[in-house]
């Protein structure tokens, strides 16, 4: 499978990759983890992450899946979009629609991406437009709260130890986690379009942005009590707001959080089909349709409050895991080997 792509489709591919899935609940635990310092933590992770984001950039072409690496990340990204779609039914049912069946409500994800998945590949680089929109009513209506921030929040206290940076680190560096996914889609991307220098960090500025202004507004929000009994922060915010011409502002919100997930999905199907027919196989079209059944199935077991806590609470591992371990290892293997992804013959590592 061959796709070509200019510099900011490729960046409208990886936003909502990076943003999609844990935006709205990843401010609970880095807050509750690094307490008032939360904020300091998540800029010293950042500024890791963008280093990583260089690196990457300047070793991508090293980056070469083979058949056991391809497996082993076609099965995390399985449990990984399965867990995507889990908590969006649990969101929305929580928040919009609880007397919806599950079935009825991972139809409505999977379908659409099933759609775009069988059509042309230019359907999941050109939907992510919608982005944009979000992002700016998102910032206009969050800050419809500032009557209510309290500026003492973000003072660091004593409660904040080594104990509290290292795990506030750990959650931080999960803000970013499918850092793999910028190593695949990097390749396909035309050779006149530059990445590196402030193209990249623009677009890691956006993200760093996008969860700055989010933990800023959550931590001025709410005491560190308050954090132990709401999992969704942004949403209580919204739920909170009164405007005039509309009643449950944070409706409006799951809805739109809830297209951004379908986009997410899109995205990801993209990355399993570069990796999984890079070679011409048979049946592609049934093998699409069995991924999707297959994330149906495990995310309708995963939809419910105590799996989903249980997974929340432990998934920072997957960053350190399958966005820094697994990839370094293979760039230093391909590298060691003198073989890169402009060699005709890398059909395997």
């Amino acid at each position: 499978m061959k796709i070509s792509l200019s510099r900011i489709q490729f960046f409208m591919l990886l936003f909502p990759l990076f943003t999609g899935f844990v935006y709205i609940s990843i401010q609970s635990t880095i807050i509750d983890s690094g307490k008032r310092a939360a904020w300091l933590i998540f800029i010293v992770a950042s500024i890791l992450v963008y280093l990583l984001f260089i690196l990457y950039e300047k070793t991508y072409k090293y980056f070469i899946l083979g058949k056991v690496s391809s497996v082993i990340y076609q099965i995390y990204w399985l449990f990984h979009l399965s867990l995507l779609v889990s908590f969006t039914i649990f969101i929305v049912s929580t928040w919009m629609s609880p007397n919806t069946p599950k079935y009825a409500l991972l139809l409505m994800l999977l379908i659409p991406s099933l759609y775009a998945s069988l059509s042309r590949a230019e359907t999941a680089v050109n939907i992510g437009a919608i982005f944009g929109t979000f992002i700016i009513f998102f910032i206009i209506f969050i800050l419809n709260a500032a009557d209510d921030f309290e500026y003492r929040n973000l003072v660091p206290t004593s409660e904040s130890g080594l104990k509290e940076w290292i795990w506030g680190l750990i959650y931080s560096f999960s803000a970013y986690r499918n850092m793999e996914c910028y190593l695949i889609l990097r390749k396909y991307v035309m050779k006149n379009e530059k990445i590196a220098g402030k193209p990249l960090f623009y677009f890691v500025f956006l993200l760093f942005f996008m969860y700055m202004f989010s933990i800023i507004t959550v931590s001025l929000y709410f005491s560190l009590d308050e954090f132990r009994f709401i999992s969704e922060p942004l949403l209580y915010i919204l739920h909170t707001q009164e405007v005039t011409f509309i009643k449950r502002l944070d409706l409006i919100f799951v809805f739109f959080w809830v297209l951004i997930t379908i986009i997410t999905i899109i995205n990801f199907i993209l990355v399993v089909k570069l990796v999984h027919f890079k070679k011409k196989r048979k049946y592609t079209k049934m093998r699409i349709v069995l991924y999707h059944i297959l994330i149906f199935i495990f995310a309708y077991y995963f939809a419910n409050f105590a799996d989903l806590q249980w997974i929340r609470v432990r998934y920072w591992i997957t960053f350190p895991i399958f966005g820094v371990l697994l990839p370094i290892m293979i760039i230093t293997w391909n590298k060691v080997r003198g073989r890169t992804i402009f060699d005709s013959s890398n059909s395997s590592s």
